[in-house]
């Protein structure tokens, strides 16, 4: 079975693996995190767990989005699908490292574990400009909003 048959195929690039591995540090750093913030203000104990809470379910959120749009975008040779997926993993990932600032403030902060999830996302970086590199803008479909179209579209 050759690369262009295997619906799985993209499970095996550097891209997802570094998608996978940003995924289980995130879920470590939000397992170990606590259900409740410290002892204190009543009022600033709410707002901390809030934050706790929220942060936690965001940064799971982004990590498991990083890698289904990667999957999604997988033999769609869409141009504009592509890059609206390449969009949405962009902001997957940069929100999820702000979402640690919410762990911090929640009184949460394990910045060993935070700086291995940030260093993790830099190194998913260039693999990702590498791949949205290999987007052939000469199949798409016209966006009527203009933010996805390849330069020189033309509406049909």
């Amino acid at each position: 079975m050759d690369d262009m048959d295997d619906h799985d195929a993209y499970r095996r690039t550097p891209l997802f693996k570094k998608a996978e591995e940003i995924r289980k540090l995130a879920t470590a750093i939000v397992e170990s995190a606590p259900d409740e913030a410290g002892e204190g203000d009543p009022r600033h104990d709410r707002f901390r767990e809030h934050m706790l809470e929220q942060s936690k379910n965001d940064i799971m959120e982004h990590a498991y989005t990083i890698g289904a749009k990667i999957a999604g975008a997988h033999g769609m040779n869409m141009y504009d699908l592509q890059m609206e997926n390449a969009c949405l993993i962009r902001r997957a990932c940069r929100e999820m490292v702000v979402a640690l600032r919410g762990l911090e403030i929640g009184g949460y902060s394990e910045q060993p574990y935070f700086d291995l999830l940030r260093r993790a996302v830099d190194e998913f970086r260039p693999l990702f400009a590498e791949w949205v590199g290999t987007f052939k803008d000469s199949d798409y479909l016209y966006d009527e909003w203009e933010l996805f179209n390849p330069p020189g579209a033309v509406r049909d």
